[in-house]
């Protein structure tokens, strides 16, 4: 991975702007055009999930492409402006935590799981399209979001080690450390629905609340 060495204006650009980016919710968005305050219905969280849960599939759709594509094109923006991918791995981070702590709802977010999914797909492509198959297989055998998203969470690390093993990159190390450190934060997220999932008083999609 290339040395962290770039202007501290493109960095500070960089960085600035991943934060904005992660902060956008198009979650409470979508709610608020369809007349709804996120935070009152469902789970309460802004994000796909409780927009799927509590609007349909339709309008969570477009939330769960724009929540993984901001934190690729966060990654994607402090990798142009800085040309050192640590520096896009550095803004990865913080788009998850602009995502987690959004500026526009009084920094209450979402879980970071889809604009993990985005900053991951940017730099270990085949272990992020393979969280997205576990997540895809477990929320459809189960219908529990949450298990999907805890599952891939502790998958992503040991499937950035595979990636790293079989495409003989070193530079995928540094992934996997952060890798690791965004997994156990969004675990650390989801620390209420594994409390859930163990009394199984979770609730699976198509039920209106959670």
């Amino acid at each position: 991975m290339v040395v962290m060495d770039a202007a501290p204006a493109r960095i500070a650009a960089g960085l600035v702007a991943a934060y904005f980016l992660g902060a956008l919710a198009p979650a409470l968005w979508m709610a608020r055009l369809h007349g709804v305050d996120i935070f009152k219905v469902g789970s309460g969280n802004p994000g796909m999930t409780n927009v799927w849960r509590t609007l349909g599939w339709k309008p969570a759709l477009p939330v769960a492409l724009l929540d993984a594509g901001k934190g690729f094109l966060a990654v994607w923006l402090a990798v142009r402006l800085t040309g050192s991918p640590a520096w896009g791995l550095a803004a990865g981070v913080v788009a998850v935590l602009g995502h987690s702590f959004t500026c526009f709802a009084r920094f209450r977010g979402g879980k970071g799981v889809l604009t993990s999914f985005g900053v991951f797909l940017y730099f270990a492509p085949i272990s992020a399209l393979a969280c997205l198959g576990i997540w895809t297989l477990i929320v459809l055998r189960t219908r529990y979001v949450s298990l999907g998203s805890i599952v891939a969470a502790l998958v992503l690390p040991f499937g950035i080690l595979a990636e790293a093993r079989l495409r003989q990159n070193p530079d995928l190390y540094p992934v996997l450390a952060v890798g690791t450190v965004v997994s156990a934060f969004v675990l650390y997220r989801h620390r209420s629905n594994m409390t859930r999932l163990l009394r199984g008083t979770e609730n699976k999609i198509g039920s209106r609340t959670a």
